[in-house]
This record gives C-alpha cells, structure tokens and sequence, in this order.
C-alpha cells in the first residue's frame, strides 16, 4: 500500500497550488476595506482541462490500487516474460513515440503549423494503433503458450491490467481521432491546441502507467523499485 499512499501524496501535494489559489479559506466578512474592492478572480482552468485533470487522477488511483493488490496478491516469480521479450519493448517504443509526437504536435499548433500539426497528430494515432496491435499479439502468443486467464492469479491480474490499460489506450485513440477530425476542418491551428494539449497530457499519463505495469509484470531494470513502493506499509 505504499505505492497507493504514495500516489496520494503527490495527488494532494499537486492539488495544493491551485486549491490556495481558489481562496477557499478566504473570511471576506472579516477583511477591511471597500466594498467595492473585490479580490481578484482566481484564474479559472478550461472546464476540459480540470475534466481530464480529474479523469486522469481517478485512473491513476486506480491502477495504484490493483497494482498493489498484484503485489501483495501474486508471488514475485510467478509471472514470466514472453519467450521473446522484443514485442513487449516494441509496444513500449511506440508509446513512447505517440507521446513524443502529440508534444511535436502541441508545438506545431502553438506555431500555427497545420500541416505540420496534422501530421504529427497521425503519427500519434499510427502509434496508439501499434501498441494496440502489439498487445493483441503478445495476448495470443501468451494464450498459444496456455498462459490463459484462468491459469492462475499471476496470468489473471496479467490479462486485468492489461487489458484494462488498452481499454484506456484506445479511448485516447477515439478522443485523437475527433481532435484530428476539428483540426482537419479548421481552418487555422487556435481551436486545435486545447485539443492536442489534452491528448498529450493523457498519453503522458497512460504512458507512465504503462511503465509501472511493464517494470511490475515483467522483469526489468526498475522492477525492484517498484515491488518496494507495492509492499505493505
């Protein structure tokens, strides 16, 4: 549960700045002065940004959760990597590289740049689709090797997260999919650039996910640091 009380540190520890910012401690009927002399309006967050904010949180503390229910649940061996680990680290590069390509994408908007905006935006959706595609591909060489799900809790809490993790993936493709789609009809870049930003944000996320369930479910050089922050507080 460490990793859980962890998630919820940095959870608060970044919800802090903008809650004070709110100035829901604020006793106006005690402050001096006109009044006339409101305090300046806090600077408001796009209803979409704070959406995905709270959606991305909510997803996070999710997987939190199951990971250390993995941890404390399946012994450490029980769950070995594919006979041919490449496809594993192949999905991760293009992840990576979706991520990558959304940020290029964000800076092509900020520069006006449609072309180049279009561009990166289907190379990000090309990637997304490829990490789908090498997921699919690892399940069926895993259930080739009679790894199925009800083989035992380490194969169940593999195909759970997973799977779990590729339902998020391909919601991001969707919401790419309708960004692509308003920048394509768009004349300029302006209403794309929330769009694109956001996307970014969640393939940043889903990325780091990713990275935990890779370093938790396969052996890799972050493995240990991960099973230290999933045992038991």
């Amino acid at each position: 549960m460490t990793l859980v009380l962890a998630y919820l540190a940095a959870l608060a520890a970044l919800s802090a700045p903008w809650l004070m910012r709110q100035r829901l401690g604020a006793k106006p009927w005690l402050e001096t002065g006109s009044a006339l002399d409101l305090p300046p309006e806090p600077a408001r967050i796009p209803a979409a940004r704070l959406g995905v904010t709270v959606l991305l949180a909510a997803i996070g503390l999710l997987f939190a959760l199951l990971v250390a229910a993995y941890a404390m649940r399946v012994p450490r061996d029980a769950w070995q990597t594919l006979p041919d680990p490449r496809l594993l680290w192949l999905t991760t590069a293009l992840l990576l590289l979706a991520s990558l390509a959304l940020h290029a994408g964000k800076a092509a908007a900020e520069r006006g740049e449609r072309d180049a905006l279009l561009l990166w935006l289907a190379a990000a959706g090309t990637a997304i689709l490829g990490f789908l595609v090498g997921q699919a591909l690892a399940w069926r060489d895993l259930l080739a090797l009679g790894a199925g799900p009800a083989s035992g809790a380490g194969s169940a809490f593999f195909y759970l997260l997973t799977a779990l993790h590729a339902l998020h993936v391909g919601g991001g493709l969707v919401a790419l999919g309708a960004v692509a789609r308003r920048a394509a009809a768009a004349p300029g870049t302006g209403t794309a650039h929330l769009g694109v930003a956001l996307c970014a944000l969640y393939v940043d996320a889903l990325l780091g996910i990713w990275l935990v369930l890779f370093g938790l479910l396969f052996r890799t050089p972050w493995s240990g640091w991960i099973y230290a922050l999933c045992s038991p507080a």
